[in-house]
C-alpha cells in the first residue's frame, strides 16, 4: 500500500510538472480592440451607412407610430425597428469584425502570442500587439 502511494505522488509531481512548464511556453498578448475599430477605415465607413438606415427607418417608424392610435401596435412598431436595426447593424458589423478578428489572429502568429487577451482584462504584463494589429489592417 505503501508503494502505491508514493507511485500515486510520483506520477502527480511529474504531472504538475509538465504542465507548469507546458504553461511556462505560452506567450499572452493583448489587443485593444477598440483602440483598432476607431483606427478602420471600414468600421467608420460600416458606422456612417447604419446612421444612415437608422435614420431613414427611423423616420418612417416614427410615422407609422405617430398615425397609430393602439398601444399594442404602437409597441410593436418600435419592436421592430429595434429588430430590424440590431439585423442591420449584424450585417454591416459582422464582416468588420471578421476582419479584426482573423488580423488579431495572424498578428498573434507572427509574434509567436499563443493567447491574446481583450485590453481591459490585463491588469498587468503581456505584450501589447494593438498598433501591430492596427498596422496590419490599414494594408
Amino acid at each position: 500500500m505503501k508503494k502505491l502511494t508514493v507511485l500515486i505522488l510520483a506520477v502527480l509531481a511529474i504531472l504538475s510538472f509538465s504542465v507548469m512548464s507546458f504553461a511556462a511556453e505560452e506567450k499572452v498578448g493583448f489587443v485593444d480592440d477598440m483602440a483598432v475599430l476607431q483606427q478602420s477605415a471600414k468600421f467608420k465607413q460600416a458606422q456612417t451607412q447604419l446612421e444612415a438606415i437608422s435614420k431613414k427607418k427611423s423616420e418612417t417608424a416614427k410615422l407609422a407610430f405617430d398615425k397609430e392610435t393602439d398601444e399594442k401596435k404602437k409597441a410593436q412598431i418600435v419592436q421592430n425597428l429595434q429588430l430590424d436595426l440590431r439585423n442591420e447593424e449584424g450585417k454591416l458589423m459582422n464582416p468588420v469584425l471578421k476582419e479584426l478578428n482573423d488580423t488579431i489572429s495572424t498578428v498573434a502568429k507572427a509574434k509567436g502570442v499563443t493567447i491574446v487577451l481583450n485590453k481591459a482584462l490585463v491588469y498587468y504584463g503581456g505584450i501589447d500587439i494593438t498598433q501591430d494589429v492596427i498596422t496590419a489592417l490599414k494594408r
